[in-house]
């Protein structure tokens, strides 16, 4: 039997939530990450591109604050709810994180809160992200947060959950691969913000990037 591709693994991932099941805002952090990114955009209104953007809770935020939004998911479910949930963005199904159907520059920022963790292709996502952004756009990122200590924690007495197989991360980023991730994928990054707990155990992270000419 051959391995699902990250679509077919993702296509239901949203399902339970279409029987009323909790939803993105619930996590602990939710709130925290959409809000730092409101914060690195300022008040200008910007079109925001939601990348990954599951049943649409941080686009509803996003679109609240003025932005125009286009959520994008590989979820068949995620976008079928969040396009139940949420009328004031766009939501759209794409094929896969390498290719979105949009022309080159069509947003002023993008918001990619704890998805790139679950990419196959992180290089090629960076190209598109890059692609798809206007000349200075923003680049706004979380992931889960992986230090010396908080590894030598996870490992002592939480390997397997942490490292489940049959889970979604595929990627476990420190502060220094992230960085260096954007770096090479063509942003400047401006800030880096721990966000949930506190040092050294960070739930997760938060770096504003912007486009590099």
């Amino acid at each position: 039997m051959s391995m699902p591709t990250a679509k077919e693994f993702y296509r239901s991932w949203y399902q339970e939530q279409t029987d009323g099941a909790p939803g993105g805002e619930t996590e602990a952090t939710f709130c925290l990450r959409v809000q730092a990114a409101l914060h690195a955009m300022g008040p200008s209104r910007r079109r925001v591109l939601d990348f990954g953007c599951g049943d649409g809770a941080a686009s509803r935020l996003l679109a609240a604050a003025g932005h125009t939004v286009v959520g994008v998911d590989i979820s068949k479910s995620a976008v079928a709810v969040a396009r139940d949930n949420v009328h004031e963005a766009t939501f759209v199904l794409i094929e896969s994180e390498a290719h979105v159907p949009f022309p080159d520059g069509s947003f002023d920022a993008c918001l990619c809160t704890e998805v790139i963790e679950h990419l196959l292709d992180v290089r090629a996502f960076l190209r598109e992200v890059h692609r798809l952004l206007a000349p200075g756009g923003l680049f706004l990122v979380t992931a889960p947060y992986h230090g010396w200590l908080k590894n030598l924690l996870v490992v002592t007495l939480n390997f397997d959950r942490h490292f489940d197989v049959l889970g979604g991360h595929v990627r476990f980023f420190t502060r220094r691969t992230l960085i260096r991730s954007l770096q090479d994928g063509g942003f400047d990054v401006q800030s880096f913000t721990g966000i949930g707990r506190c040092w050294p155990v960070w739930k997760t992270m938060f770096i504003a990037a912007q486009k590099r000419p």
